[in-house]
């Protein structure tokens, strides 16, 4: 059988899935009020580009499913 089809964009978009929410609790408890609106803001957009970025990559990988199967069909069978 062959590997997953996942790629490592995928994977960071994962993990920034997973630390998006507690980063952004850590942020609001770290910044004080005036500066928290702003820092907030752009932190909320970098993360949103980057997981723009990050999805379009993994999309634009090729992925062919049954790839060993359509080699070894291909082998036995070289006229189709």
């Amino acid at each position: 059988m062959t590997d997953m089809a996942i790629s490592g964009y995928l994977g960071w978009l994962f993990l920034l899935l997973i630390i998006y929410p507690f980063a952004l609790v850590v942020i609001n408890i770290a910044c004080y009020e005036v500066a928290r609106k702003k820092v907030t803001f752009w932190f909320n957009i970098t993360c949103f580009l980057l997981a723009a970025f990050l999805l379009v990559m993994h999309m634009n990988i090729e992925i062919i499913y049954g790839k060993d199967l359509l080699d070894a069909w291909y082998s036995a069978n070289p006229s189709e």
